[in-house]
């Protein structure tokens, strides 16, 4: 990172520091007088086991200020209650590695994007469902509960609207009450662009500035044809196969194809399918002509029907759970045939429009895709991937033959080493776009930027904590609540994110009125409720505020986890 990155995200640091220090909530401030007045203390601890130092993974403060303080304010708030924390703060690409890949930390700050199938709740409720809790699944946290996965299927099954409203608000429930993870907020997020350059530019649900329709839709009004947009991470892999987060998707569906994607409004928009029939459990996607892939085979069925069976027989980390309703699939001339198990009102939205279309010629010789670079891949997109220079750059050109060409040549994507360097590059005319959906506080030093606009929406997305019920301390509901009372959410919301952004209580955000549950309120920062639950449980503190595990005698913890490590 450049000196003047450094010195910017140190005074950043500092400055949130010291408003945090001076704007902390009342209850908050005094915190530890309060868990000293109801902690469960113990004469004589001798024979227990103290609890271990608990670590938050997140962010390093140079790579990302806010979400560092985030974490900052949280570990603080756990250590003057009498829980043991400290910060573990790594790259952004660690914390994806230790959450998504190896499930390796105890507690860790996620932020979860407004991509645009998140506007069904599926795709947030199918990450707490004990099929994706091994160490491999989307399931962050590693939660299983029978109740749980069966009020998800019956969402996921449900014949009417109604049912299916009922069965996703009593998942949200069971949620709340058990505390796998701790959603606290529901930022406003947004992005920006140089309008003195482009036309064509939309807001849209999700990322409201970078996506595929703004990538398709940006028109010039000078001579420049390359849009420049800038991005602080990248994928890991240029393998879709191998993708384990939707974020990552978002680049490789400039070259990939599905056959329907999820409008700029939140509508379902036939794409490489003209057209898609559900009729019970048979979907039925009829296929565009004239469709070809980068290296010029026509797009066919079959390539569909492959896909589908290759995603779910390689287990791929983001699509086999989604296609497990998948129980045959059959290619017809241009049509694809799919069955499901049973019904699924939500498949064409969740399922159908994030599938990556992959050429069959290609990938039937790829025997194990986890191990495939795929460093020149082969889609049929609306751009066509022209060179990488990894940790500095992604290349692409338009495909003036595809059915929805871009106006502009191509699309460079530079990899930066902060969202302030990011912010930075925009105003001073080095790029076109931000790439990355951010809160709209570190937006503020080009809000009114002559040039530049920003555009903004609260997220159905949302930011908090993920314990790690794979271990101890995590497997026990009362610990996880204790924590969870202790999230100092208004400082969070009104210091570091500028009071853009509500508590949560709930996954699924309030904005998304059908599905949101408004009888669970944002849980509140509750030091009595915490020591409430650890005593319940059986922790107790010594008379130097030292937290210990409860004896085999006056254990009531509740262990309800029981995932193989």
């Amino acid at each position: 990172m450049r000196s003047y990155e450094r010195i910017l995200s140190a005074v950043l640091t500092i400055a949130l520091a010291l408003t945090t220090s001076a704007c902390t909530d009342r209850d908050q401030a005094d915190g530890e007088s309060d868990a000293a007045t109801y902690r469960a203390v113990a004469a004589d601890v001798s024979g227990r086991t103290p609890v271990q130092t608990i670590q938050v993974l997140t962010k390093t403060a140079a790579e990302d200020p806010r979400w560092f303080e985030q974490a900052r304010l949280i570990v603080e708030s756990w250590q003057r209650a009498g829980i043991p924390a400290e910060l573990l703060a790594v790259r952004g690409a660690e914390v994806v590695r230790r959450a998504f890949t190896s499930k390796n930390f105890d507690t860790s700050l996620l932020v979860y994007g407004p991509m645009p199938d998140r506007l069904d709740p599926d795709n947030i409720l199918s990450k707490f469902t004990s099929a994706r809790s091994g160490v491999s699944g989307s399931n962050i946290s590693g939660y299983r509960n029978a109740e749980y996965d069966a009020l998800y299927h019956a969402q996921q099954l449900a014949m009417n609207e109604a049912d299916r409203v009922a069965a996703v608000k009593k998942a949200q429930k069971l949620l709340y009450e058990q505390q796998p993870a701790r959603p606290f907020a529901h930022p406003v997020v947004g992005g920006a662009y140089r309008s003195d350059r482009w036309d064509g530019i939309q807001q849209a649900l999700g990322y409201p500035v970078f996506n595929i329709w703004n990538s398709i839709g940006a028109t010039p009004k000078t001579g420049k044809r390359i849009l420049v947009v800038g991005s602080i991470s990248e994928p890991l892999s240029l393998n879709p196969v191998a993708l384990e987060t939707p974020a990552a998707q978002l680049l490789l569906s400039h070259i990939y194809d599905s056959l329907v994607r999820i409008g700029p409004e939140g509508e379902v928009r036939n794409w490489a399918a003209k057209s898609v029939q559900v009729n019970g459990t048979r979907v039925t996607a009829k296929l565009r002509s004239g469709m070809r892939f980068s290296d010029g085979h026509p797009v066919t069925a079959t390539d569909v029907a492959f896909t589908i069976r290759y995603l779910i027989d390689k287990k791929s980390p983001l699509f086999a759970q989604k296609l497990t309703a998948v129980r045959d699939v059959r290619a017809t001339g241009d049509s694809v045939e799919i069955t499901l198990a049973k019904p699924s009102p939500s498949f064409v939205s969740t399922v159908l429009a994030q599938l990556p279309i992959l050429p069959e010629h290609v990938w039937e010789k790829v025997a194990h895709p986890a191990k495939f670079a795929n460093d020149v891949p082969v889609g049929s997109g609306p751009f066509v991937f022209a060179s990488r220079k990894l940790g500095a750059e992604i290349r692409f050109t338009a495909n003036k033959e595809h059915f929805s060409a871009p106006k502009i040549d191509g699309l460079v994507m530079i990899v930066l080493g902060s969202f302030d360097a990011e912010v930075g590059g925009l105003a001073q005319g080095d790029l076109d776009m931000l790439g990355d959906v951010q809160s709209v506080a570190q937006l503020a030093s080009v809000r009114n930027k002559s040039g530049i606009t920003v555009l903004s929406a609260e997220s159905f997305g949302w930011g908090g904590l993920h314990y790690n019920m794979r271990k101890e301390p995590f497997d026990d509901r009362h610990f996880r609540r204790a924590l969870s009372f202790l999230i100092p959410v208004r400082d969070i919301i009104n210091v570091v994110l500028d009071g853009q952004g509500k508590p949560a209580g709930s996954p699924i955000a309030s904005s998304l009125t059908k599905w949101h549950d408004p009888s669970l309120g944002p849980f509140p920062y509750d030091m009595r409720a915490a020591m409430k639950e650890l005593r319940e449980a059986g922790y107790v503190f010594d008379r130097r505020g030292v937290l210990y595990f409860p004896t085999a005698r006056d254990d009531k913890r509740l262990r309800d986890n029981n995932v193989p490590t």
